[in-house]
C-alpha cells in the first residue's frame, strides 16, 4: 500500500491546477499522486473567461479579444470590454504545459486507471484504483458526473450544453480583433439559445451553439443549428470543419459539499466552482486551488471558505428560477443589461467583484416583476441561506459592501 502526502483524484483542469500551484509553493517537496482514467492527449475542450490582469497560465492564452459584438432582442452593438479582455485557453495546451512542468518533480507521480472508491479514514483518506489502495493525508477529488447529480427540492437544475465547430475558410473572412460574445438572433424555442463566434485568425474561427435548458437535444439538432447559423447569419463562404467539440456543464444552485469527512476535499465543479448562472469555471478553479495551497502552507489544513459574498448565490438562484419557471425571456434580460450598462460593469458583476451599491444599480435596469416573483420563490424554499446573506448585507458583518 503506497502512502502519499496528497492524492489528487482527477487530472483535468482542477487537479492539474492544484498540482501546479502546490509545485510553486513551499510544499513542492510533498509527495503527490495524480490519478486519472488515461493521459490527457486530446484537445477535448476550450476554456474562455475574462479578466483585467494576467493569470498564472497567461502564456497559454491562445487568443484574446478586447472588443465583442452583442446581438440581442432589439439591440446590437460592438462593445469594448475595457478594462477586461476575453481570453481563450485550449485544453491540450494546458494539459501539456502542466504535465511537462510537473515532470522534473520526483515526488509527483501519475497513475492511470479506474477509481472505484474514495473513502475517509481516521488519519487520512484512501483511493481504490482497480483494486489497488493508495493512502494520503488528504485526497482532493474533482470527480463529478452531472447525470448522477441528486436533486434537492428548492434548488434549480439546468444544463449548459454546446457544440462547437472550428471552421476554416478559403479566403479572409473573420476579424481576429473582435469576437461575438452572445448572438441571440436565433429562435429560442422556450429555452435560452445563443451563439459565440471566436475568430482565431482571418480564416479560422470557433463557432459555438449554446443552450441553457433542462435536457440535452438530439445530436442532429446541434449540427442543424450550426449549419443554419453559418449560412443565414454569418453568410460564410466556402469552409470546412477542422475540429468539433461538445460539452455539458451543470448550472445549478445546489450547494456542493466542500468536503466528505475530514480528509476528502472537493475541487473544481465537484467543489462548487462552476458559476451557477453562467457556467464559467476556469478562473474560479484557479482561485480555489490557490486558496487551498495558501491554507495548507499557513495552517497545514486545506479548508477554505466561500471565496465570494453569499449574496451572489442568491443572484444566481434568481436567474436560474426565471429560466426554470419560464418567467421571462433571458434573451431580453441580457439585452437590457448590455443596452443600459457598461460591458465592464456587467463582467465585474458576473465576476462577483461588485459592491452592493453597484449590484443595485445593475439590477435596476432589469425587468423587476420576474425577479420579484423569483425572489419570493427562492426565499420561500431557501429561508436560512437567504436570511443569512441579507443579514450580512444589512449589518456589514462579513463584507464591506460599498467599497471594493
Amino acid at each position: 500500500m503506497e502512502k502519499f502526502d496528497f492524492i489528487i483524484a482527477g487530472a483535468g483542469c482542477a487537479g492539474l491546477s492544484l498540482a501546479y500551484h502546490l509545485s510553486q509553493s513551499p510544499l513542492q517537496h510533498k509527495s503527490i499522486l495524480l490519478i486519472d482514467k488515461a493521459p490527457k492527449t486530446q484537445n477535448d475542450r476550450t476554456w474562455c473567461f475574462w479578466e483585467n490582469k494576467p493569470n498564472p497560465f497567461e502564456d497559454l492564452v491562445y487568443r484574446q479579444w478586447p472588443v465583442v459584438d452583442f446581438y440581442g432582442t432589439d439591440f446590437h452593438a460592438t462593445l469594448p470590454l475595457e478594462p477586461y479582455q476575453y481570453k481563450m485557453i485550449r485544453g491540450i495546451d494546458f494539459y501539456q504545459y502542466v504535465q511537462q512542468h510537473l515532470q522534473p518533480y520526483t515526488t509527483i507521480k501519475f497513475v492511470y486507471g479506474n477509481i472505484l472508491a474514495i473513502y475517509d479514514e481516521s488519519k487520512g483518506a484512501a483511493v481504490n484504483v482497480d483494486g489497488k489502495i493508495y493512502e494520503a493525508d488528504f485526497v482532493f477529488s474533482s470527480l463529478y458526473n452531472w447525470q448522477n447529480q441528486p436533486k434537492k427540492a428548492g434548488n434549480h437544475y439546468l444544463l449548459q450544453h454546446f457544440k462547437g465547430w472550428e471552421v476554416q475558410t478559403e479566403t479572409d473572412f473573420f476579424d481576429p480583433a473582435k469576437a461575438t460574445l452572445m448572438d441571440f438572433r436565433i429562435e429560442q424555442e422556450k429555452e435560452t439559445r445563443f451563439f459565440y463566434v471566436l475568430p482565431l485568425d482571418k480564416r479560422r474561427a470557433l463557432i459555438e451553439f449554446t443552450v441553457f435548458s433542462g435536457n440535452l437535444l438530439p445530436a442532429d439538432i446541434y449540427t442543424a443549428q450550426l449549419q443554419a447559423y453559418v449560412k443565414e447569419y454569418l453568410h460564410l463562404p466556402a469552409y470546412r470543419v477542422v475540429h468539433e467539440e461538445f460539452g455539458v456543464i451543470p448550472m445549478t444552485d445546489h450547494q456542493f459539499p466542500r468536503t466528505t469527512g475530514k480528509h476528502i476535499i472537493h475541487i473544481g465543479t465537484a467543489g462548487g466552482q462552476t458559476k451557477a448562472s453562467t457556467g464559467y469555471t476556469f478562473l474560479r478553479i484557479q482561485q480555489q486551488t490557490q486558496a487551498i495551497v495558501e491554507s495548507l502552507v499557513k495552517t497545514g489544513e486545506p479548508y477554505v471558505s466561500s471565496l465570494a459574498p453569499g449574496r451572489y448565490n442568491i443572484y444566481d438562484s434568481l436567474l436560474l428560477n426565471i429560466m426554470v419557471k419560464n418567467r421571462h425571456s433571458v434573451k431580453d434580460i441580457f439585452t437590457v443589461l448590455f443596452k443600459k450598462n457598461k460591458p465592464g460593469t456587467i463582467l465585474k458583476f458576473l465576476d462577483e467583484r461588485t459592491t452592493f451599491a453597484e449590484d443595485l444599480k445593475i439590477m435596476s435596469t432589469t425587468p423587476y416583476l420576474p425577479f420579484l416573483k423569483a425572489l419570493s420563490d427562492v426565499c420561500w424554499h431557501n429561508k436560512r441561506a437567504v436570511f443569512k446573506s441579507l443579514f450580512n448585507v444589512l449589518f456589514f458583518k462579513k463584507i464591506n459592501l460599498f467599497v471594493k
